[in-house]
C-alpha cells in the first residue's frame, strides 16, 4: 500500500515537472519542496524497494537538469542519488552474493 501511494504522488510530481521552467521564484520554491519530500521519503524508498527506484531517480534527473534548481538544491538531489545507489547495491549483494567485491 506504501508504494502504490508514493507511486501516485510521484507520478503526479513527474506531471509537473515540465512545468518548472525558468528561473522563476515559484519554479525554484517547488523544487525545493519536492527535494524536501524526496529526503523525507528516502527511507521509505528505499524500504520498499526497486519499484520506487526508476521513479525516483527519473525526478532526480529532470530537477537537476532544471535551471530553476538553486546549488543547494543539486547538491541534496546528488545526496539523495548516491544514498538510493548504496542502499540497492547492497540489497544486490544480499539477493545475488556474486555481485560482492
Amino acid at each position: 500500500m506504501t508504494t502504490e501511494l508514493i507511486l501516485g504522488i510521484i507520478a503526479i510530481i513527474e506531471q509537473i515537472l515540465p512545468l518548472l521552467t525558468g528561473g522563476s521564484a515559484q519554479s525554484t520554491n517547488t523544487i525545493g519542496t519536492i527535494v524536501t519530500q524526496l529526503q523525507k521519503w528516502l527511507p521509505i524508498i528505499i524500504q520498499e524497494g526497486t519499484a520506487l527506484v526508476g521513479p525516483v531517480k527519473n525526478i532526480i534527473a529532470a530537477l537537476s537538469a532544471n535551471p530553476a534548481a538553486l546549488s543547494d538544491q543539486l547538491q541534496k538531489l546528488s545526496e539523495i542519488d548516491a544514498q538510493l545507489d548504496i542502499a540497492f547495491e547492497a540489497a544486490a549483494k544480499d539477493v545475488d552474493p556474486d555481485t560482492a567485491t
